[in-house]
């Protein structure tokens, strides 16, 4: 039987959640952190957003951190949002709900709350998204138990009810604008070839991000 790509991807993303939990069930493996800073096989790993944050946040550019967060910005550059896509564990199980409905929604939000994220990391003195980003709650609570932020999951869930599918990833969430920052001038895209496109419509119906191929 033959894997659609929907199928091979929810794959990867299981197979990226393992990676996530199997130190905890394991005791061993390649990989201890999480998709905010980790280790993987000696390589130091950190999220972009996360080495901003932290740089904003100190007021203070260190070269071990700018360096472990040089890897995953390369990924973005090449691939663009292939966290967002492959990796993260809330899109993982966003998927799930069930809804259907796409909202067009104006593609400023995830910006303006990147540069909130940023600014109030550098008045503030602390890495903001990555205390109060359902991501990383979500992470949190993986890894070491269900808490009251359970909550703010719980909340989100209503939230993409009533506003449509991943109304996180479309709306608000600054990672993933980040990702499509660095990612805009990738060489890697899904395109239409105009010569067997029909214009029936089908991408938009089942893409739940709401976007279109490239013309």
């Amino acid at each position: 039987m033959e894997l659609t790509y929907k199928k091979k991807r929810r794959l990867i993303q299981a197979a990226a959640l393992f990676l996530l939990l199997q130190p905890v069930f394991l005791g061993t493996g390649f990989w201890f952190g999480t998709y905010l800073s980790a280790d993987f096989l000696g390589l130091a790993l950190t999220d972009p957003l996360t080495v901003l944050e932290i740089s904003a946040a100190s007021q203070h550019l260190w070269l071990p951190l700018l360096l472990s967060g040089l890897p995953l910005v390369l990924l973005a550059l090449i691939f663009g949002r292939i966290f967002c896509s492959f990796i993260c564990p809330l899109h993982f199980f966003l998927e799930f709900l069930p809804v259907e409905k796409v909202k067009k929604t104006a593609p400023r939000g995830p910006l303006l709350l990147l540069m909130l994220v940023l600014l109030c990391s550098f008045l503030l003195g602390l890495p903001v998204f990555a205390m109060f980003s359902p991501l990383h709650i979500l992470q949190r609570l993986l890894l070491f138990g269900m808490g009251l932020e359970g909550l703010f999951l719980v909340a989100l869930a209503v939230f993409s009810f009533f506003q449509g599918a991943k109304s996180w990833c479309r709306m608000l969430c600054p990672l993933g604008a980040l990702y499509g920052l660095l990612g805009f001038r990738r060489q890697l895209v899904i395109a239409v070839d105009p010569d067997l496109c029909t214009n029936c419509g089908r991408c938009q119906q089942v893409c739940t991000m709401g976007t279109s191929p490239v013309q």
